[in-house]
């Protein structure tokens, strides 16, 4: 089934490239030396021009004959890049843009965005004592209290 819908879309590639190519590339070439190539009769003139001995002198005609060689090959780099294309989502955008504009979420605020370790070196390190001076545990005031009052006795009974 996959086969199929790849050739499906490659013959549909295939069809509406050479349709597109052909039209510019015949408008852009009428308009530039007016000339048809889509037309029998600018093929027989220039079919009869070089059959009575014609010259190529102008580089405007060198340069017709060059495009008109190149075509085939400008065909083909199209078709390739034609084929790159992804075709779904060019077709579903104005659908993706639907469901984004009625979505809802335009006018929700957006989301917080957290950013972490933005401290400069100093500043962190300061945190860190800060941190490891909490967890130290505290003197209690009850055993300074006592330590105060045994060093008095003691220097109470040494002047005694």
């Amino acid at each position: 089934m996959k086969k199929i819908l790849r050739l499906f879309r490659l013959i549909l590639i295939f069809v509406s490239w050479t349709f597109v190519f052909i039209s510019i590339s015949n408008i852009a070439i009428s308009l530039t030396w007016n000339f048809n190539f889509l037309s029998i009769k600018s093929w027989k003139i220039l079919y009869t021009f070089w059959n009575n001995g014609g010259i190529l002198k102008t580089s405007s005609d060198i340069l017709l004959i060059t495009s008109l060689l190149s075509l085939p090959l400008w065909w083909l780099i199209g078709f390739y890049f034609a084929l790159k294309i992804k075709y779904i989502n060019i077709l579903l955008s104005p659908i993706k843009l639907f469901y984004k504009i009625f979505d809802g979420k335009i006018d929700a605020e957006p989301e917080r965005i957290v950013i972490k370790n933005i401290k400069s070196s100093q500043q962190m390190i300061d945190d860190i004592k800060a941190e490891i001076e909490s967890l130290k545990p505290e003197k209690s005031k009850e055993a300074g209290n006592i330590r105060s009052e045994i060093t008095k006795k003691i220097s109470e009974e040494i002047k005694n």
